[in-house]
């Protein structure tokens, strides 16, 4: 209501400022439009900011995740894996998760192949490097997507697994996910090659202030 009354204001004094400015032919009432002009973009954003405020507090991490991972089988090799998985999915890598009889043991991160020497890549099976699910960021499937966001800036990381009730994984979320979600929500259309780049960037895009929304959220319903 506010913000819809300061638009009001803004577009009256707008109007007749630069009414005035044009049937008198001075500047006199130039200062009356700078200063409605100023009112309603001010009113514009703080609407916009009340708004996002609002989708924010609706969306739940089963509102942004995705299914983008695949699941591996724990038992095996570390060659078998590297040579299955890593050379064909270079140019679009996805989380992996390793299980075995249906079970998930953990997740699977690439990087820690470096650790075991390559001799032992024939021998070694992917339970010598998995991470397990206890062990990880998670978040559940009714985790207020406020939290997610949060989580993702404290820990510094680029995705996080999203946790059904029967402790398997159900979905990952990233930065890219949340953007979607958002504009999902605010009926806004983001072209999929943007929400790539955010994902593969692993960043906001500018003036996208998500992170300090979500900071103000979370430490006013905490308090």
């Amino acid at each position: 209501q506010a913000a819809r009354t300061g638009k009001g204001f803004g577009l009256i004094a707008l109007s007749l400022g630069l009414g005035m400015t044009l049937l008198t032919g001075t500047l006199a009432f130039i200062w009356p439009t700078l200063i409605g002009w100023f009112i309603f973009r001010n009113a514009s954003a703080y609407d916009q900011l009340t708004t996002l405020q609002e989708v924010l507090l609706k969306l739940m991490a089963s509102n942004a995740m995705t299914r983008d991972f695949r699941v591996v089988e724990a038992n095996q090799t570390l060659r078998s894996f590297a040579d299955e998985y890593i050379l064909t999915d270079r140019q679009n890598p996805m989380p992996y998760y390793a299980a075995t009889n249906g079970r998930y043991r953990g997740l699977v991160k690439i990087e820690d192949l470096h650790f075991v020497e390559r001799s032992r890549w024939d021998t070694e099976t992917l339970e010598t490097i998995v991470r397990p699910l206890s062990e990880i960021p998670t978040v559940e499937e009714k985790t207020p997507l406020v939290e997610v966001i949060n989580s993702l800036e404290e820990l510094n990381i680029k995705r996080v697994s999203v946790l059904s009730p029967a402790e398997t994984v159900a979905g990952v979320i990233d930065r890219g996910d949340i953007v979607r979600a958002v504009a999902r929500k605010l009926n806004l259309a983001i072209p999929p090659a943007a929400i790539q780049r955010i994902k593969a960037e692993g960043v906001y895009p500018p003036g996208f202030q998500l992170v300090e929304i979500a900071k103000t959220l979370s430490s006013v319903t905490n308090t």
